[in-house]
């Protein structure tokens, strides 16, 4: 009986590497990514306009069918090919009675995006402070990193101690707003690589959301009174020269509020469709409209708002999904089940074990009559003394084949 053992935890083993190893190289080799559009709002002619690729070549066109060479293209859309119109001599003006140039677009001009991989990724427990309001005018990297778990600690990058001074200052300054520890999520922009400092938005153990920051080697905090209710998942800062907002939320009901600077008041962005854990979230800001884009690789909607986020107009694209494709149904067919170790959407490492669907079994019954013939005709083995191998071929299609068909039952008996 144990040597038996010993031959089905090998097939098993076995069964396992082909699940992760053959599909993936299958997909390497004919694998042929489908591009989306690239789907952007004119302001001048106040319609979508896209750019296709197919090939070498690029097709561009707006809603009406109408298409454009490439120059005439850019024409359409001056806030995003700015620096070519200013080479060519054509840069507007005015656009819509707004006076334009380069500085001012490019200070008018913001990107917020959200993509599934910066929900699902492991955080390490320690950030940088900085000083919000230096007296230089880079900011610098802090010598101590914060975290905050029962309490708040500095800790020094260099020797790895706390400092329990400072700790004490700012643990106290939470307190008095009446923070509870353990923070839940800790959000802020940990480079230096901005003009100025918001600080971070850390979410307490009772889902309250407070703001702290660093000015004058000080603590700031303040309860900013974001409902507690909004299950909130994933906060992201990121500091603009135009302070409009500190930057944007998403829940776990998939809805996404921007932060606002006046009074944190929350502004709820369109985001019909959206699901935060398989698709990405763009919001596009120019000097005459806000776009947010929802988009993975089947779907595609795109809202364009005023400045007062009034809705202006939408658009929404829908691909062939992967698995109506060719090279999709053949890979069901060869392999039932496959092991998933890592995706696009997460950090995290997986195993995944997923089933190919209903033409699964087509391969199935194909792998148990190949395994049948070669058993019976080519190994003359007893069918019934095996039985076990032609059920694990049921389960596994082609994996289970090959794997008991090459470590045979004879050895081990």
């Amino acid at each position: 009986m144990m040597p038996k053992i010993s031959r089905y935890a090998i097939i098993l083993l076995l069964i396992i590497s082909q699940a992760i190893l053959l599909p993936n190289l299958y997909w390497m080799v004919f694998d042929k990514p489908a591009t989306s559009p690239q789907v952007q709002y004119s302001p001048i002619i106040k319609d979508f306009v896209f750019a296709e690729k197919s090939g070498n070549d690029t097709r561009y066109h707006d809603a009406k069918g109408n298409t454009y060479d490439r120059k005439s293209f850019e024409t359409l859309l001056p806030f995003s090919y700015y620096y070519d119109l200013d080479k060519w001599g054509i840069l507007p003006d005015t656009i819509a009675g707004i006076p334009i140039s380069i500085s001012f677009i490019r200070r008018n001009t913001q990107f917020v995006r959200v993509r599934p991989v910066d929900l699902n990724t492991p955080l390490i427990n320690l950030n940088p402070l900085f000083e919000s309001q230096s007296d230089y005018t880079r900011l610098e990297m802090p010598d101590y990193l914060f975290r905050i778990d029962k309490k708040f600690e500095f800790l020094d990058s260099r020797s790895n101690t706390v400092n329990d001074s400072l700790s004490r200052i700012f643990h106290e300054a939470l307190m008095e707003q009446g923070f509870r520890f353990p923070a839940r999520i800790i959000a802020g922009n940990p480079t230096t690589r901005k003009s100025f400092d918001e600080g971070y938005f850390i979410i307490d153990a009772q889902n309250r959301v407070f703001h702290l920051k660093q000015i004058k080697g000080q603590p700031i905090c303040s309860n900013t009174g974001i409902p507690t209710d909004l299950n909130i998942r994933y906060i992201s800062i990121r500091e603009h020269a135009r302070r409009e907002f500190y930057g944007l939320l998403v829940t776990t009901a998939n809805e996404v509020y921007l932060i606002g600077y006046d009074n944190y008041q929350l502004i709820k962005l369109p985001t019909r469709g959206y699901n935060a854990d398989n698709m990405s979230l763009m919001l596009q800001i120019d000097p005459i409209y806000k776009t947010v884009r929802i988009f993975n690789k089947q779907e595609l909607y795109c809202t364009v708002m005023d400045q007062n986020y009034n809705i202006v107009d939408t658009f929404q694209i829908a691909m062939s999904p992967k698995s109506e494709r060719f090279c999709s149904k053949v890979a069901a067919l060869l392999f039932p089940l496959s092991v998933e170790r890592t995706n696009a959407n997460t950090d995290y490492v997986l195993f995944n074990i997923q089933f190919a669907g209903w033409l699964a079994f087509i391969g199935i019954a194909v792998a148990l009559l190949i395994a049948v013939f070669i058993k019976k005709r080519v190994y003359q083995e007893n069918l019934r003394e095996n039985w076990i191998d032609f059920l694990i071929v049921a389960i596994s299609g082609l994996f289970g084949t090959l794997a008991v068909l090459l470590i045979r039952p004879e050895p081990w008996d």
